[in-house]
């Protein structure tokens, strides 16, 4: 019996087989491409909206190190890529002694906690600039804390507005400042001529003038003329700082800089940078930090209190005061070479006692300023009382004719205004203090009488100190005045010192 041969494998059907299984394993290699092109998609997906925010945004491990920094971040720190990578976050952006802090908010952040801050970073310039930050922890796929994201925004702008107001607030535009500069007098065009000239300079300038003659107001005008308008006109008022916080006021400080320092203050000339500083009543700066201001006057350089850091600002000074600096330089009251530095454009401005075609408008204009300010009706301001404002001899200059025009609008009756002027030497029936002189009656004069003594005591006075206005032996001494008021008093009258040598 013959054996049957067992049958093959049908051959069409192991290659439909075959076929079908490559035709399986294309579709798989096709998908797997699909997929890896999706993964690849979304990575660069991310990686574009990563790198087209606004804010900064920094990726740090557990040790602070950076592993990825976006462009933005380059624009903030100044720093490229390769520079930002691998480097420690805080030793490479905060200054050393802000190092503690750093480390103590990485392990803050390492134990879970987000947290939002700003403080100023290092840019790679050496500047330093303001940011917010975001700081939030990201885990491994095990739930671990392994580093910190951090979105960082630039607020440069928004805090130097903060520290701006923080000062400014009670600056803006005061009523003092009359808001225009008032009169046509031949005195006082002369003075608008120099503020004309010396604005668009970088000049120092150095105000001349008795109190109340409208110092702030002529350093306005300059600041506004010249080509620093749009950046701050920051104001210091020297008489009113007490001797211990000059050099903190002037330069700032940092936190624990001296009892009472309890955070980081920006001192006057910071805040000025770009910008101008006005220092009224400078002759009361003390002597010892008359150098420091001059090292910022020349090099543009100065050190906050309680810290080594050297920093730097442009910054153009005005300054006023209604001493005479060069006496008080001769008697070493006052640094010579700061009082150089200063006047590089003194402008004196008379007073008001010399500028009596300028009282009326003034009056005019105080009247309608009270007005307005306290909501009354509006007296009228007749040539009576313009000619009784011309008499006087205004000591406490504008600001005091200001003070008479609102009190006596206050106290207006039936519209017609009426002056409570105090007693003054160019008015009849006063007695004129001579120290030093002898007497030359018994004081009670009229009118002419009494100019005509005045002068002869200010002659007098003249030959006595041999035309010397100035200084212990000078004539304002003998006479009791200012040395301003004593020359303004010698061109009233067409007095030269020289007829007195």
């Amino acid at each position: 019996m013959k054996s049957v041969p067992a049958q093959s494998a049908d051959p069409i059907t192991e290659t439909d087989s075959l076929r079908g299984r490559i035709s399986e394993l294309e579709t798989l290699l096709k998908s797997q491409k699909e997929l890896e092109g999706i993964i690849g998609q979304r990575e660069e997906l991310y990686r574009t909206v990563i790198e087209s925010l606004a804010e900064g945004l920094l990726i740090t491990n557990s040790d602070s190190r950076i592993i990825y920094a976006n462009s933005r971040m380059q624009e903030i720190t100044g720093y490229a890529k390769d520079e930002i990578i691998g480097a420690i976050s805080y030793q490479l952006l905060t200054p050393k002694e802000h190092w503690p802090v750093m480390q103590k908010r990485l392990q803050e952040r390492l134990s879970g906690k987000v947290e939002f801050y700003e403080h100023e970073i290092f840019r790679k310039d050496g500047t330093r600039h303001w940011v917010s930050v975001k700081a939030t922890p990201y885990r491994n796929s095990r739930g671990d804390i392994i580093g910190t994201v951090g979105a960082i925004s630039c607020i440069q702008q928004q805090k130097a507005l903060e520290l701006t107001n923080e000062y400014l607030l009670d600056e803006i535009r005061s009523e003092l400042n009359f808001g225009n500069i008032i009169g046509g007098s031949p005195a006082l065009k002369k003075v608008l001529e120099q503020i004309k000239v010396v604005a668009p300079t970088q000049a120092n300038v150095l105000i001349l003038g008795e109190s109340g003659t409208g110092k702030e107001l002529v350093a306005r005008a300059i600041h506004d003329l010249g080509e620093r308008k749009d950046k701050p006109l920051v104001r210091v008022n020297c008489a009113s700082i007490p001797k211990e916080l000059f050099e903190s006021e002037f330069f700032g400080h940092v936190r624990g800089a001296f009892t009472g320092a309890i955070k980081d203050r920006v001192g006057r000339f910071e805040l000025a940078n770009g910008g101008t500083l006005f220092l009224d009543e400078i002759g009361e700066i003390p002597l010892d930090l008359q150098s420091k201001l001059l090292r910022v006057l020349q090099e543009g350089q100065f050190e906050r209190l309680g810290e080594d850091r050297t920093r730097t600002v442009n910054v153009r000074i005005i300054a006023a005061t209604n001493r005479d600096l060069l006496v008080e330089a001769k008697a070493g009251h006052f640094r010579l070479d700061l009082y150089y530095r200063l006047s590089v454009f003194p402008i004196e401005i008379p007073p008001l006692r010399d500028r009596h075609e300028d009282i009326g408008p003034l009056a005019e204009h105080f009247v309608a300023q009270s007005v307005k300010r306290l909501g009354m009706a509006r007296p009228r301001l007749t040539k009576t009382n313009v000619r009784e404002l011309e008499d006087y001899d205004w000591p406490g200059n504008v600001r005091e004719l200001q003070n008479v025009i609102e009190r006596a609008v206050i106290l207006a009756r039936n519209g017609r205004l009426q002056f409570e002027l105090a007693a003054n030497p160019t008015r009849p029936g006063i007695k004129i203090a001579t120290p030093h002189l002898e007497s030359l009656g018994d004081g009670t004069l009229s009118l002419d009488e009494l100019k005509a003594q005045e002068k002869t005591v200010t002659q007098r006075a003249m030959q006595q100190a041999h035309g010397k206005i100035y200084g212990n032996t000078g004539a304002a001494v003998l006479l009791g005045l200012k040395p301003t008021t004593l020359a303004s008093r010698l061109k009233k009258y067409r007095l030269k010192r020289e007829m007195f040598k």
